[in-house]
């Protein structure tokens, strides 16, 4: 993590859980970037005001979004273990883009490198935006991209 980089608890947790299962598919952890969690509390905000799930236009950067309710909010961890459960879906013997899988995919994405991550109380109402950016990003359709860069467990 970048020197004076100061995450709060839910992206701490939710940055460990990511390393945790990228390392069990065989990825490299992702490291902290200031300036992609700029760019996911961007947009993090833009959605808190909007009142509803977007993804950005941003194409240099993987995302994924999370939105709970404060009943149903969840930690940085349960965060990740929801996605993880995507992989319950993914056919890791014809790896390709799967409806459903996504944010697991981009999770564990091999060449990804760096993440951000920001979570926002959404205005007028009881519930939280969290918004994850990947660099570079993943889930990408190239011919055997996904071959590449999603690993069943090691």
């Amino acid at each position: 993590m970048p020197e004076g980089a100061q995450l709060d608890e839910f992206q701490e947790s939710c940055l460990e859980a990511h390393n945790r299962v990228r390392e069990a598919h065989g990825a490299v952890p992702l490291r902290w970037s200031e300036d992609v969690a700029a760019q996911a509390a961007s947009w993090a905000q833009n959605l808190a005001e909007k009142g509803y799930r977007q993804h950005s236009e941003n194409q240099l950067l993987g995302e994924s979004i999370h939105i709970s309710t404060m009943d149903d909010d969840v930690s940085g961890e349960g965060l990740v273990d929801i996605w993880q459960g995507e992989a319950d879906y993914f056919d890791f013997d014809k790896p390709r883009w799967q409806k459903g899988t996504e944010r697991f995919t981009q999770m564990i994405w091999k060449s990804s490198a760096e993440i951000g991550i920001a979570k926002v109380k959404m205005v007028n109402t009881e519930r939280f935006v969290t918004v994850v950016n990947y660099r570079p990003p993943g889930n990408s359709n190239r011919p055997n991209d996904f071959k590449k860069n999603v690993l069943p467990k090691q």
